[in-house]
C-alpha cells in the first residue's frame, strides 16, 4: 500500500518536472543503502507503463512523451486498434504490432496526428505492458523435428519443439502456453497444454473461445468448500427483515432463466401508484473477502453462450440458493416506489425482505395475457386469429388472481416510459437474433428476440429501482459502483452528421448535445428502408457504458444518477451495489471507511469494465460459429439480402433468416463497386445502384470459421430491387 501511495505522488510531481534516478531518490527521500531495491521498484514502475525513462536520462509521464497506454484489439492479425477514453483510436498498422497480441496493454507511440481529410492516427507498440493471457489457441501444424501453431489475431506463428508438442497432430486445435513472445530475430515460444479437438467443431470451437480468455468452467476447489458450508437455515435470519411474503410478487423472466434475480409488485393508490421491486439477496450468502467473493471478482459477470452459460456465482447459489423460484421463502433486498398519476416519483424506502413468490411468469405468459385482453372483444377474428386467441384465454385463466395487478403493471409502465420519452431517453429498435439449439446442439431455429409488453415493462421497473437507489447513494455520499455512459465524442457526432446529411437528416447545435435529439431522429426513421443503417450509425457513435467509481450519468437514458442494483446473481457490480446500500441502512460509514472504499471500486470497476467487454464478445462469437456451421451446407444457394451496413471492403447484409452476412468487395467480381461518399454499392455493367434498405439477390460462397463469417455475392443473373411496397406483399 506504502508503494502505491510513493507512486501517486510521484506521478503528481511528473506532471510538472521531470527527474533521474538519482533525483527520485532524494524526492522520495529514499535512503541510498537500499538503492539497489529502489532501482527494482523503478523499474517495475516503467515496465508497467507507469512513467517512461526518456534517452536522456530522466523520467517522466508516459503522455508527456507522446505515448499512449491501454488495450489493443487486433483484427486478422493486420492491423491493430489502440482505444483511448476521451480521445481517438490509434490505428496500428501490421508491421508496427511488435509482439502485441489481441487484448494485451501496451505502450504505443503515435506516429502520425490525424490531418484534414483523415481522421485516424496511426502509431506503434514500443512495449507490451501486460500479457492478456498466457495460453492462446490456434491451429497446429507438424514439421520434421518441431511444430509450430497459428494463432488467430496474431502475424508470428508459435515455434513448438520436439518436447513439448504433447501429441499434437496437423490440424489440431490446441492451447499452447507460450513462454517467450519473441523479438525481432525470434519467433514466440510455447508448449502445447491442451489438445482440443478439430477445428471444425464447434463445440471444441466454443471452448476455445474461453481458453483464449482464460476462463475456467469450473469453480475452484476452495469456492465448493466454502460453498457446502453455507448455512441454508433462514428461520434465524427471517424476523430480521420486512415480511412481504403474503403479498402477489412474482417473477417475470424469459422461459429458459433459471438464475432469477427479481420480482415485482405493484398496487393502485389515492396517489397513483406503489412499485416494490424485490431483487435477490446474494450479499446475505457471498460475504466481502471470501473465497466466493473473491472468485465472483474475478469473473465479474455470467457469461451466456450459445450452448452453455458461464456462472458468475455456482449453481447451488444463482439457480438455488439465491434464485427467486416461487413457493420458497427467499432472501431478498427491496426498493419501493411510490409514484404520482404522472410518473413523478412521490417517496421511496428501502430495506431488506423475505418473499414467497406466487408465480414464476414467463415473458411470453404475460404477453398472451396482455394480447387476450385486448382481442377477447374484437369480433372479426379469422380462424387462425381465434385459435390463437383461445390459447392465450388459457394463460389468462391459469393466472386470473393476479390479472389485476398485471393491468396496473401494464399502466405504470407506460407512465414510466411516457416519462423517460420526455426527458430524452434514447430507445433503440434494433433486431437481435436468439439461435435455438435442440438436443444435439444444433442449431433447430433463428427467431427474432420479441421486446413485448412484458420485456418493457421489466425493463422500466428494473431502470427506475436502479436510478432510485443511484440518487440515495449520490446524495448521502456512499461510495459505490455506477453505470456511467458519457456524452458522445465531439469527433464521432460531427462525422455521424456527416453521414446523417446524405439521408436528409441532422443533428442541430453539436455544441448542445441532447439525448433527445437523437431519439427523434431513431422515431423518424424507423421504418424507413434506410432506418436499420441509421440507428447502427447512432448507436456506434455512442460511447460504451462502462463502469466507474463515479457518478457521471447515463447519457442514452437520459438519467443524472444510474448504477446497476437488480442482477447481484449474474453482475458484481449490483452485489458491491447491495453491499454499500445495506451498510448505508445500518451504520454510518465514517470518511477514513468512504475513502478506502472509493480507491477500492476505482479498480474494481475498471476490472468488470472488462470482463463484461470479454463476456459481450464471446457471446456474440459463439452465436457466429453456431450461425456459420448452420449455413455450411448451403453454400451455392441463394438468398434475398437487404443490405444493412458499408465500409470501403466490405457490404453487410442480413438474409431473410436474419443471419448477417458479408460481400467481400475488394476480392470478388471488379464491376461492383463501392461508393464510400454515398453509400452505395454501383455494378459498373449496369450502372444500378443499391444502398441502404435495397434488397439483393446473393449466393452463399462460403462460411468460414477462422475469418468468423459467412460470405456471399450478387447473383447477377437476377437482382432484385424491391420497393417497400412489395416488400408488405
Amino acid at each position: 500500500m506504502k508503494i502505491e501511495k510513493e507512486l501517486k505522488y510521484l506521478k503528481q510531481v511528473l506532471q510538472e518536472y521531470e527527474f533521474t534516478f538519482q533525483e527520485i531518490l532524494q524526492l522520495m527521500d529514499w535512503s541510498p543503502k537500499k538503492r539497489k531495491l529502489y532501482k527494482q521498484i523503478v523499474n517495475a514502475w516503467e515496465e508497467n507503463g507507469e512513467i517512461y525513462l526518456k534517452r536522456n536520462g530522466k523520467y517522466t509521464l508516459p503522455e508527456k512523451a507522446g505515448l499512449l497506454k491501454g488495450e489493443i484489439s487486433i483484427a486478422n492479425g493486420s492491423f491493430g486498434f489502440l482505444d483511448v477514453q476521451g480521445e481517438k483510436s490509434v490505428f496500428i498498422p501490421g508491421p508496427f504490432l511488435n509482439t502485441a497480441m489481441d487484448g494485451d496493454t501496451v505502450i504505443v507511440r503515435v506516429l502520425k496526428e490525424n490531418v484534414q481529410g483523415d481522421r485516424k492516427r496511426e502509431g506503434e507498440v514500443l512495449q507490451v505492458v501486460k500479457r492478456n493471457r498466457e495460453v492462446v489457441v490456434g491451429i497446429f501444424e507438424h514439421n520434421m523435428s518441431f511444430g509450430f501453431v497459428r494463432v488467430k489475431n496474431s502475424r508470428k506463428d508459435i515455434y513448438i519443439s520436439k518436447k513439448k508438442i504433447k501429441g499434437a497432430k496437423t490440424g489440431d486445435l490446441v492451447a499452447v502456453k507460450v513462454y517467450f513472445w519473441g523479438d525481432d530475430t525470434r519467433k514466440p515460444e510455447g508448449e502445447v497444454v491442451s489438445i482440443l479437438g478439430d477445428p471444425q467443431d464447434t463445440e471444441a470451437l466454443i471452448s476455445s473461445l474461453l481458453i483464449s480468455e482464460g476462463i475456467q468452467e469450473k469453480f475452484p476447489g476452495e469456492v465448493l468448500k466454502e460453498l457446502d458450508r453455507l448455512d441454508e437455515d433462514l428461520s434465524s435470519e427471517i424476523p430480521n427483515r420486512r415480511d412481504l411474503r403474503d403479498l402477489d410478487i412474482i417473477t417475470i423472466d424469459g422461459a429458459d432463466a433459471k438464475d432469477l434475480d427479481d420480482a415485482v409488485y405493484v398496487e393502485k393508490t389515492e396517489d397513483g401508484y406503489k412499485l416494490i421491486v424485490s431483487i435477490a439477496d446474494v450479499s446475505y450468502y457471498v460475504k466481502e473477502g471470501t473465497e466466493l467473493d473473491n472468485e465472483a471478482l474475478k469473473r465479474g459477470n455470467s457469461i451466456y453462450l450459445v450452448d452453455r452459460v458461464i456462472p458468475m456465482l455456482p449453481r447451488k447459489l444463482s439457480n438455488n440458493l439465491c434464485s427467486l423460484n416461487p413457493d420458497e421463502d427467499k432472501m431478498t433486498f427491496s426498493v419501493e416506489i411510490d409514484f404520482d398519476e404522472k410518473g413523478k416519483v412521490l417517496k421511496n424506502n428501502f430495506y431488506k425482505s423475505v418473499i414467497k413468490s406466487k408465480f414464476r411468469m414467463t415473458y411470453d405468459g404475460v404477453n398472451q395475457i396482455y394480447d387476450y385482453i385486448d382481442n377477447r372483444e374484437k369480433t372479426d377474428l379469422s380462424e387462425k386469429e381465434i385459435e390463437k386467441l383461445e390459447e392465450n384465454k388459457k394463460v389468462f385463466e391459469k393466472y386470473e388472481k393476479i390479472v389485476p395487478m398485471l393491468q396496473e403493471m401494464l399502466k405504470l409502465s407506460h407512465i414510466i416510459r411516457g416519462t423517460k420519452k420526455r426527458r430524452g431517453s434514447i430507445d433503440f429498435e434494433l433486431p437481435e437474433i436468439k439461435v435455438v439449439l435442440d438436443q444435439n446442439k444444433l442449431v433447430k431455429d433463428i427467431v427474432l428476440r420479441s421486446r413485448g409488453e412484458a420485456e418493457r415493462l421489466i425493463e422500466d421497473f428494473m431502470v427506475a429501482a436502479n436510478e432510485v437507489v443511484a440518487e440515495k447513494l449520490f446524495w448521502e455520499e456512499i461510495p459505490a459502483i455506477y453505470r456511467v455512459h458519457e456524452d458522445p465524442d465531439k469527433e464521432k457526432l460531427k462525422a455521424l452528421n456527416e453521414t446523417l446529411v446524405k439521408f436528409g437528416f441532422s443533428i442541430k447545435n453539436l455544441d448542445e448535445i441532447h439525448p433527445g435529439k437523437f431519439q427523434t431522429i431513431i422515431d423518424r426513421t424507423t421504418g424507413l428502408p434506410e432506418g436499420y443503417l441509421i440507428h447502427k450509425l447512432i448507436l456506434r457513435a455512442m460511447q460504451r457504458a462502462r463502469y466507474a467509481n463515479k457518478n457521471l450519468g447515463h447519457f442514452g437514458l437520459a438519467s443524472k444518477y444510474y448504477l446497476h442494483f437488480t442482477s447481484p446473481i449474474r453482475r458484481y457490480s449490483d452485489l458491491v451495489v447491495h453491499r454499500m446500500l445495506g451498510r448505508s441502512l445500518e451504520k454510518f460509514i465514517n470518511d477514513k471507511d468512504k475513502s478506502k472504499y472509493f480507491g477500492e471500486f476505482d479498480v474494481v470497476a475498471s476490472a468488470i469494465s472488462r470482463t463484461e467487454r470479454v463476456a459481450d464478445k464471446l457471446e456474440e462469437d459463439s452465436v457466429k460459429i453456431k450461425l456459420i456451421e448452420y449455413m455450411q451446407d448451403k453454400i451455392g444457394k441463394t438468398y434475398i439480402a437487404r443490405l444493412s451496413g458499408m465500409n470501403k471492403n466490405k457490404v453487410f447484409m442480413e438474409l431473410e433468416n436474419h443471419i448477417e452476412v458479408v460481400y467481400n468487395v475488394n476480392v470478388t467480381r471488379d464491376h461492383f463497386v463501392y461508393d464510400e461518399e454515398n453509400f452505395k454499392i454501383i455494378n459498373t455493367n449496369t450502372n444500378e445502384t443499391y444502398t441502404m434498405g435495397n434488397t439483393i439477390k446473393v449466393v452463399v460462397t462460403g462460411a468460414s470459421y477462422e475469418k468468423m463469417e459467412i460470405e456471399v455475392i450478387p447473383y447477377e443473373e437476377e437482382i432484385l430491387k424491391i420497393e417497400d411496397d412489395e416488400d408488405e406483399e
